[in-house]
């Protein structure tokens, strides 16, 4: 059920069958009698069969809504839902159990009240499960089961017809069948309706089509079927109402019937006809009309047939004088449709083409145009393009290949037809390239060219290039706008000048050449070079010529005078030798005096020999290649072993240049005894090895930076140190940055900076080892400086004084004992003179006492008084003493 039915009666129907669903649902949940059975005195619906209500109504309105995401499947669970509803009542009658609902819904509380009378109907339950069914199958692909679908469909319209049939005549068997209870009359009308609705969704399946269709048959289907089912219902209805009030006997009400179905089959059949009557008589109007309007046609296409066939006549002659005109033409003329295919071509397209008319006509356009050309400009042809003329260029492709320009004109002349007319332009492009190369060139020439361009009509300039104007200081408006060519002629020269141009412009002469000098804006002079000839420009006698700035040149020429004698006293003089070999085949033809001197030959001897006689690094092939060729304009220096006339060999540095000599080209060489130079270097290579080895192999660390301090060489104690004190392998081109710490690449940068302005720079430095150790190191830095006197970077040299600083400690641990020691001599020799000293004296003149009077005591106890102290003085002393021994 992809695309179902859209219908007003669907909608209604279902939404009728959801609300009585509901109200039935609602009844027996809250026991309202009324809702239950919807009309009074009539049947309860079961619960159940509510629900299958109110789900059917449900899904008959999804299939009414757009398409949403859950539509198939919320169409498909209710489905499922009724099905599963019908098979449950099915399984009721079979197995004899009574379901959850007739528990729920009992408000009597008998249990023994269950029975197959409180059952739903075995009809109604058949209805469920085909409904159910038949929207289940709806929900497929298949074309066929939704074919079966739709008859389960009508099956549920018949059971529930045929239901309704008999309650109205009173037939049990129709709507009671044996040990079941009954479907409900409305029951059966809510599944009727539902049914109908349903088959509505899928109108050219089944039985439908046949009352759903436009055709006459399905119109007298539908007129037919109506009334006839209001005769049923009718009938029924009296007969039902007979039945219980008995207002007629039963043969009248018989005769009464069968006179009410008479006149209702009247009425149908009078209706019926009068309806095939209208039918009929609006095909007979049809039919006359169609009658009357052939005629008129015949009459207008007869008159339209004249007519045209006097416009055939027209136009035939027209064409012949169009096919005359195309024909004849000078141009190629083609006609194309909007899609590009020719259809019509004259002989001179297919002349210029190569194809024959009847191969251009199986063609399109696009196939004689050259791809590239047509990738870049694409054919357009739409239903508004071209009403006007468009011209334009294109490039066609012959049938041989060949690729030529073609000028187009385009235009529409009528709503599927373009003509389009071409002229082989490829003569006018082949002249408008030369003339625009020989225009481009002029101007190149002209406006780039070093040298000065002059238009000359009437004896004032008509045009002047940039290098003319230059040459004289002015602009190029400002030579054009002077009253005459003098303006830029000196005035002794003005005479000589205005004479050429006055000749030249009457004819007297065609071209002249002359130097003349020049003035300038300023003032000052200059010499020029005037070439010239006349010819005639639109009629006017012209005279278009160059210039060119000779004062350099003459300058040149006098300096060349002076340069001859110069290089004639600088080429013999030259205290190194010199020589010239001819290039075309290499003999010597000058030599000067050096070159003599230094080989032993003579100058005649020279001159009789080639340049392989002097050279033993160059021979036969490769000899002729370094000479021969073109005249290099650069000098060439090379180191070659030359042979001395004593059969020596010597190294000689050659400094070469290739130079016009006499109108022929020459090799002018100089030649440097370098023999000793070569061997001195040898022996520096000797020396610088040695240095070498001895750099990597002392202890001493060496390493050379440039003045950005980087690494540019250091040696294997270098790398050594490195590796000890900063755990890095250095490489060059490393910063000294990326090995010593922050806190110490401060101080190294400010030594650096003073040593790269030229000064040394020596301090110690040591560095804390894993074991506790310190190790000492005495740095040099100095600046590396060329010949130039440019410092280029610096050096730093390290050397191991650890031991050294060792022994300084020791050194200085002594000299402090020592002044100690001298400390205590002092202070001994303060108490020799002092504490020794008075004791002594006392002593002394005791002593003198003594003698004068041996009996004296008291002198006596003096002297003793005196003698402890010294001895006190003495033993003091010989504790110092010890103590600074210890």
């Amino acid at each position: 059920m992809y695309y179902p039915q859209k219908s007003k009666f669907i909608r209604v129907t279902g939404l009728l069958a959801i609300l009585a669903g509901i109200f039935i649902a609602l009844g027996w949940i809250f026991n309202i009698n009324s809702l239950q059975t919807l009309f009074i005195q009539y049947v309860a619906i079961r619960f159940n069969t509510a629900l299958c209500f109110a789900f059917l109504g449900t899904a008959l309105i999804i299939t009414q809504q757009p398409v949403k995401p859950y539509s198939r499947m919320a169409f498909l669970m209710l489905s499922a839902a009724v099905t599963c509803i019908g098979i449950f009542g099915v399984l009721q009658y079979l197995y004899h159990f009574n379901s959850i609902f007739d528990r729920i819904f009992d408000h009597t509380g008998n249990t023994s009240a269950y029975t197959f009378k409180s059952y739903t109907a075995i009809n109604t339950t058949a209805c469920t499960v085909l409904f159910g069914a038949a929207f289940l199958l709806f929900s497929t692909k298949s074309k066929s089961l939704h074919n079966i679908g739709q008859f389960l469909l009508h099956l549920v319209t018949i059971v529930s017809g045929v239901a309704l049939i008999g309650y109205l005549y009173g037939l049990s068997l129709f709507y009671d069948l044996k040990y079941v209870s009954s479907m409900p009359v409305h029951t059966a009308i809510i599944f009727l309706g539902l049914s109908i609705a349903a088959t509505l969704l899928h109108p050219s399946l089944g039985v439908a089509h046949i009352f759903t269709g436009n055709k006459v048959g399905n119109l007298m289907a539908r007129r037919l079927f109506l009334p006839l089912e209001f005769i049923f219902i009718v009938l029924g209805f009296l007969r039902f109402k007979m039945q219980y009030t008995h207002l007629l006997p039963l043969q009248l009400s018989m005769y009464l019937l069968s006179l009410i179905l008479l006149l209702v089959c009247l009425v149908v059949i009078a209706v019926s006809a009068m309806w095939l009557n209208q039918v009929d008589e609006h095909r007979t109007n049809a039919e006359n009309e169609v009658i009357a309007l052939n005629n008129t046609l015949e009459k207008r296409v007869e008159e339209r047939s004249q007519a045209l066939m006097q416009a055939i006549e027209k136009l035939e002659k027209s064409e012949s004088k169009y096919r005359s005109l195309i024909e004849h033409a000078s141009d190629a003329i083609y006609v194309l449709d909007l899609d590009s295919n020719f259809s019509e071509v004259n002989a001179r397209m297919c002349q210029m083409t190569g194809y024959t008319r009847e191969e251009l006509l199986q063609m399109r356009v696009e196939a004689i145009i050259d791809p590239k050309h047509l990738k870049e400009n694409p054919i357009v042809i739409g239903l508004n393009h071209l009403y006007t003329a468009v011209i334009k260029e294109r490039r066609f492709v012959k049938k041989n290949g060949i690729v030529f320009d073609v000028e187009i004109n385009v235009k529409r002349f009528s709503e599927d037809r373009v003509l389009v007319i071409a002229r082989d332009i490829t003569a006018r492009k082949i002249m408008e390239a030369e003339l625009k190369d020989a225009e481009l060139k002029f101007r190149t020439l002209a406006d780039k060219s070093m040298v000065g361009v002059y238009i000359v009509q009437k004896g004032r300039f008509n045009y002047v290039n940039p290098r003319f104007a230059e040459v004289f200081g002015y602009t190029q408006q400002e030579l054009i706008d002077a009253e005459s060519v003098d303006i830029v002629i000196s005035t002794d020269y003005k005479k000589m000048a205005m004479d050429n141009v006055r000749a030249r412009l009457s004819g007297e002469i065609d071209s002249i050449h002359y130097e003349a000098r020049g003035q300038c804006s300023d003032g000052s002079l200059n010499w020029v070079e005037f070439y010239g000839s006349r010819v005639t420009i639109d009629g006017e006698p012209t005279i278009i010529g160059s210039m060119i700035d000779i004062t350099e040149r003459k300058k040149a020429e006098e300096q060349l005078r002076l340069s001859e004698q110069k290089y004639k006293l600088l080429f013999d003089s030259n205290p190194l030798p010199m020589w010239m070999i001819d290039k075309n085949d290499l003999t010597i033809i000058a030599v000067n005096a050096a070159a003599v001197l230094k080989y032993g030959y003579s100058q005649e001897e020279f001159l009789t020999m080639k340049a392989e006689d002097l050279l033993i690094s160059y021979k036969g092939e490769n000899l002729k290649a370094k000479y021969t060729g073109e005249i290099a304009p650069t000098t060439n220096t090379s180191i070659s072993n030359h042979y001395k006339k004593d059969g020596s060999l010597i190294y000689v540095q050659t400094i070469a240049q290739d130079i016009i000599f006499e109108g022929k080209p020459v090799c002018l060489s100089l030649g440097n005894d370098v023999t000793e130079k070569i061997q001195s270097e040898k022996l520096l290579q000797k020396s610088e090895a040695h240095l070498q080895t001895i750099l990597n192999t002392t202890d001493t660390v060496y390493a050379l930076f440039d003045s950005d301090l980087n690494v540019l060489a250091f040696n294997q104690t270098a790398e050594k140190f490195v590796r000890e004190q900063f755990h890095q392998e250095p490489e060059k081109g490393d910063n000294l940055s990326k090995y010593l710490s922050q806190e110490r690449f401060p101080h190294f940068l400010k030594f650096a900076r003073h040593v790269l302005t030229g000064n040394n720079v020596n301090y110690e430095i040591d560095y804390l080892q894993p074991n506790g150790a310190t190790f000492w190191y005495y740095v040099r830095m100095f600046p590396i400086i060329d010949s130039d006197k440019q410092i280029l970077g610096l050096m730093m040299a390290l050397y191991d004084i650890t031991e050294r600083k060792s022994t300084e400690n020791n050194l200085k641990i002594a000299y402090e004992r020592i002044h100690e020691q001298i400390d205590s001599i002092k202070n001994m020799a303060w108490k020799q003179s002092h504490f020794i000293r008075s004791p002594l004296a006392n002593l002394k003149g005791l002593a003198d006492m003594l003698k004068d009077d041996p009996a004296d005591v008291e002198a006596l106890n003096f002297m003793l008084t005196e003698l402890n102290r010294l001895d006190t003085v003495i033993m003091e002393m010989a504790q110092d003493a010890a103590h600074h021994e210890d």
